[in-house]
């Protein structure tokens, strides 16, 4: 399909001004023509507006500087390219003409070969910022359409003897968290957080395929009952080398509900606090990590886990790096030590923080407002009677 002529809006109330102009255009472009200001808004606010507009100053009733101060004050229209074609040449005119919003400057006599190339490039331009600007607009719809499909995929809570809560808010980039759990079978809840590096479309889809993998239990070779098997089985299916370099940080744990036992394994993932004892009052917090490189350094890596037996009252709390890494007032990041001193302090196990703790990330935040990361943030209550 071949693309259409740009158009071109020639305004001047003098008709052989419009004649010449037409006759030096038309060969090139679409090209329209008005003899006063009030008809030049008329057709630059219609619903097919020129790509750019040749604007005489001198004209009776309402000048070209009025015509082109309108114009660029209206959000319809201040992006037209507007070209004075003027017998004024005085600096001071010019000057006035740019200041109102112009690209340039043509004086008459007109000289056709520089008319010509002046008006063809801020065609250009023009054409190429409207192409940009709808690739951006393009672009920022897919990547909300990508961060509403991540929200959707996200786990509904439970409630019970197991109880889940959870936040999940997007930075103003698309990041790579993703979490979730499921029961294995009818003794085993598989909780599991990732992390992929980097922001963008790229990270996402990487995050969104991990975790489907994982929802699905679809890895080849992984026991999903088996924290360091499953780590092993993402590892193989998520390389490095054949996901353009990007690599992932992970958590994955299984609550044995019959052995009351939680199996765990992390792979260069922030430590998951658990805070557990045998009344509400008397409680520890403890950091669950085993070490391990992150996920897609190398084939057949081999990956620790550990066991750890449950109390009465256990609260485990599994989280991104996005929740703490957030700048102070001071210039300075909150820590992963400040963050365990918040997690010190919330010692009711018979209730969940999640709200509390994004409400502290926030006081604590320099800037107001979306976090630069994903804040990924899962609590579970797990309560023995």
């Amino acid at each position: 399909m071949l693309e259409s002529k740009p158009s071109i809006l020639v305004v001047d109330d003098t008709p052989a001004n419009l004649t010449l102009m037409t006759g030096l255009l038309q060969d090139d472009y679409q090209v329209r023509a008005a003899t006063s200001g009030e008809k030049a808004l008329k057709i630059a606010y219609s619903d097919n507006p020129p790509d750019l507009i040749l604007l005489d100053i001198m004209m009776p009733e309402m000048d070209g500087h009025e015509v082109c101060r309108r114009l660029k004050s209206d959000e319809k229209t201040r992006d037209i390219p507007i070209i004075f074609l003027t017998a004024m040449s005085e600096a001071e005119d010019e000057e006035k003409g740019l200041k109102l919003g112009a690209v340039d400057y043509i004086t008459k006599p007109v000289s056709p070969p520089i008319a010509l190339a002046r008006i063809h490039t801020h065609i250009t331009m023009h054409r190429q910022k409207k192409a940009l600007i709808l690739s951006q607009q393009m672009l920022a719809t897919e990547i909300n359409e990508a961060a509403d499909y991540i929200l959707s995929a996200l786990p509904a809570e439970l409630n019970g003897d197991i109880v889940t809560r959870w936040k999940h808010i997007p930075s103003t980039a698309l990041g790579g968290d993703a979490f979730g759990y499921h029961w294995v079978d009818e003794d085993h809840l598989a909780v599991y957080l990732l992390d992929v590096c980097g922001h963008g479309v790229g990270s996402a889809l990487m995050s969104v395929s991990a975790i489907n993998a994982l929802r699905s239990q679809s890895l080849k070779g992984a026991d999903f009952k088996q924290p360091s098997s499953v780590l092993a089985a993402i590892n193989n299916a998520f390389l490095m080398e054949d996901h353009n370099n990007k690599f992932f940080t992970m958590w994955y744990g299984v609550y044995n509900r019959r052995q009351h036992t939680l199996t765990y394994a992390s792979a260069a993932h922030p430590p998951a606090f658990i805070r557990m004892g045998d009344t509400v009052d008397k409680t520890e917090l403890l950091e669950l990590t085993t070490g391990n490189l992150a996920i897609g350094y190398m084939q057949d890596m081999v990956f620790k886990e550990a066991c750890l037996p449950l109390k009465q009252f256990n609260q485990l709390t599994v989280y991104s790096d996005g929740v703490y890494e957030i700048e102070k007032l001071n210039g300075e990041m909150v820590s992963l030590l400040e963050y365990t001193d918040i997690m010190k302090s919330l010692t009711d196990v018979k209730v969940t923080h999640v709200d509390s703790i994004l409400k502290t990330m926030q006081d604590l935040q320099a800037e107001k407002g979306p976090f630069e990361d994903d804040f990924s943030l899962l609590q579970i209550n797990i309560h023995r009677d």
